[in-house]
């Protein structure tokens, strides 16, 4: 890597606070099955995100885990839950989105649904595998209670790397871009055309 050259990620540390733009693999998250919900006995269906990226703020990450390791419980500092995007491999995306004009434009960051990220090398993550280039589609976003994220950390979830600097804000400023779209009543086009 030229000295010119951004660094795209580092490595994820092993304890210590969440941070913005970390990749965590194999999270598991336990949904109730609707049918049961308001039933004496509801159940419960794991749903396992193979790679899944945190969105919420570093600041708001830094506190909470403060917070947690001051033993102050319920405080202010708490964030009650993560906010999380679903990842998934590129060529596992480009077979969702199975349409090659999206895709293109998706590859390149020319769709704001869509984050594409670069391949993670083996020295940036954490367990020293790597992974492939990866994929984000904006409308697939979670939650998961701050608590329970830390504890599935230690049922075999792992944190795998971290996006640096520039391309973890371009990251949150895409995100947030994608969230306060607006949506028209008619097209720009259909306008332009009626009013001619």
């Amino acid at each position: 890597m030229s000295s010119e050259q951004a660094q795209v990620y580092a490595l994820s540390e092993a304890s210590g606070p969440l941070r913005q733009g970390e990749v965590i693999s194999d999270l598991a998250q336990s949904l109730l099955v609707l049918q049961t919900v308001g039933s004496d006995r509801p159940a419960l269906v794991d749903e396992k995100h193979h790679l899944s990226i945190i969105l919420s703020q570093d600041c708001d990450l830094e506190q909470d885990w403060r917070a947690r390791q001051a033993g102050q419980g319920a405080s202010r500092q708490e964030l009650r839950a993560v906010l999380f995007a679903h990842a998934e491999l590129a060529v596992t995306l480009r077979q969702i989105v199975n349409n090659a004009r999206v895709w293109e434009n998706a590859r390149q960051n020319q769709n704001q649904r869509y984050e594409f990220l670069a391949a993670v090398p083996a020295e940036y993550d954490a367990i020293g595998e790597g992974l492939g280039e990866m994929g984000i589609d904006f409308k697939r976003y979670f939650t998961f209670p701050t608590d329970e994220v830390y504890k599935r950390l230690t049922l075999g979830a792992r944190r795998r790397c971290r996006l640096c600097s520039p391309y973890l804000e371009h990251l949150s400023t895409r995100f947030c871009y994608y969230q306060l779209r607006v949506a028209l009543p008619m097209d720009h086009h259909d306008i332009v055309g009626a009013a001619v």
